[in-house]
């Protein structure tokens, strides 16, 4: 007795690469959107991590917050200070920061400031005020430069520290340790430094503004539009950049300055 033998024939072949390219068209992207949730827990994480070593390090320096950028040594900055407190330099940066790697020219030779120690992916608030003739510190860990008022913050300073944020994702190739003004939000966005952008949120600021990059500001918005930040309580959550500051400084309406969170004096 003689058997036939099945084979599949070049229909078939066809039909099942199809339905594996239409499952793979389908399962690819929320593979991606898996993949990038993680990197945002771990961000979210990274956040959480230094804004706890943020706080041992207020309750053993008389309840002082680190500063940044001083005038005389720039080295203690806050990453400086609050590490041996982390004791890990990959707490740092965000597995979403497309900004780690060194910049170098043909003959290898680095052309970014990698000089001054590693890239990191985080910012403190330090945000700047010009007000009663001076420009003053209204954040929590600012510029220590001379010619800024008030710019060390104690924890009695805080007006609403589960309200007010202490660090945020910015994704500044230029980011690092040693560079202060680098890992600074400093600025609304009404004026600027040639140290790179600092600007803050504004929600008022329009979409299409090259700089300072619309209404996020420089604050990273690569987790699916949203940031993580560390709050001055210790807390940490993620949100969109435009919605910590519906407004800006200098807005009339006292409603939309009571709602900005990167302004610590408010009661």
């Amino acid at each position: 007795m003689q058997r036939s033998k099945s084979a599949f024939t070049l229909i078939e072949l066809l039909v099942v690469i199809a339905i594996i390219a239409i499952l793979a068209a389908i399962l690819f992207p929320v593979f991606a959107q898996a993949r990038e949730k993680a990197r945002q827990t771990s961000c979210l994480s990274n956040t959480k991590q230094l804004g706890t070593a943020i706080l041992m390090y207020v309750q053993d320096y008389d309840e002082t917050y680190p500063r940044a950028c001083p005038d005389d040594w720039w080295f203690y900055t806050w990453e400086n200070t609050v590490q041996p407190y982390v004791k890990n330099t990959q707490v740092f940066k965000c597995p979403s920061d497309s900004n780690q790697a060194q910049k170098t020219d043909s003959g290898g030779a680095a052309t970014d400031m990698s000089w001054a120690g590693p890239k990191i992916s985080y910012a403190a608030n330090g945000l700047i005020k010009w007000t009663n003739g001076a420009n003053t510190m209204i954040g929590v860990i600012g510029l220590n430069q001379s010619w800024i008022s008030n710019n060390i913050a104690t924890l009695s300073y805080v007006g609403r520290p589960a309200e007010t944020i202490m660090l945020g994702e910015k994704h500044d190739p230029d980011n690092l340790p040693w560079w202060g003004p680098r890992s600074q939000f400093y600025s609304d966005g009404v004026w600027n430094w040639s140290w790179g952008c600092g600007s803050i949120p504004v929600g008022t600021r329009s979409a299409t503004a090259a700089y300072p990059n619309g209404p996020d500001g420089c604050a990273a918005n690569k987790h699916g539009g949203m940031n993580n930040f560390s709050f001055a309580d210790g807390h940490s959550k993620a949100m969109k950049p435009s919605a910590t500051n519906p407004g800006d400084l200098y807005t009339s309406d006292p409603v939309l300055l009571s709602k900005n969170m990167w302004d610590a004096t408010r009661n």
